[in-house]
């Protein structure tokens, strides 16, 4: 004799994940691309777009680029959040490489030097800081304090087209770069 099989109905608007899921239901809706920052970049103080130019110098042989191209293009993407690559490369404590998932594999890449050359390439190529508008503003800010924060801020605002003027209580800019760091950490030329 035959045997009868009852087969169940599915039951509509459950749907089960790809694999066998029992009784999982499947989400109608589209996943969403999140951007997140990388964890290096995450954790620099100066927010610096690290993955970017260890990117741009890393495939710049698959790319058909020359080395000096591809610190010269290194050099823009960092000067585009800091002033300072050279002097960040010799005295930054390196929160990035802290925070930089690489270090769970082998160890953590060495940004601070990957820094310290794009930086000494850009003096000793006198590679220019680029300005983000043409455009020259009426109005002219005072920036009180010559050290790493009044020039960034200096820096940012001339990019953008302002008179920038900085006033300094010592005969020379640097504050703390200058007159904290001793001259074998930080040469003063740099």
């Amino acid at each position: 004799m035959a045997k009868v099989v009852k087969k169940k109905k599915k039951k509509l608007g459950k749907r089960s994940f790809s694999g066998g899921g029992k009784g999982r239901e499947q989400s109608p809706l589209r996943p969403k691309h999140v951007e997140k920052k990388p964890p290096c970049s995450h954790t620099c103080p100066s927010g610096n777009a690290i993955r970017s130019f260890i990117t741009t110098i890393a495939q710049a042989e698959k790319l058909g680029k020359t080395k000096d191209q591809a610190l010269e293009e290194a050099w823009y993407i960092y000067t585009n959040t800091s002033p300072f690559p050279s002097v960040c490369g010799r005295v930054c404590p390196a929160p990035c490489e802290t925070g930089c998932n690489r270090k769970d594999l082998d160890s953590a890449v060495s940004i601070n030097k990957i820094e310290r050359s794009i930086g000494d390439f850009g003096i000793k190529n006198n590679l220019p800081l680029r300005v983000l508008s043409e455009e020259k503003k009426d109005q002219k800010v005072a920036v009180v304090g010559g050290g790493p924060g009044g020039v960034s801020c200096a820096y940012q605002l001339a990019r953008r087209g302002y008179g920038v003027k900085i006033f300094e209580a010592m005969d020379k800019a640097g504050g703390m770069l200058r007159w904290g760091i001793p001259g074998y950490r930080l040469p003063e030329e740099t």
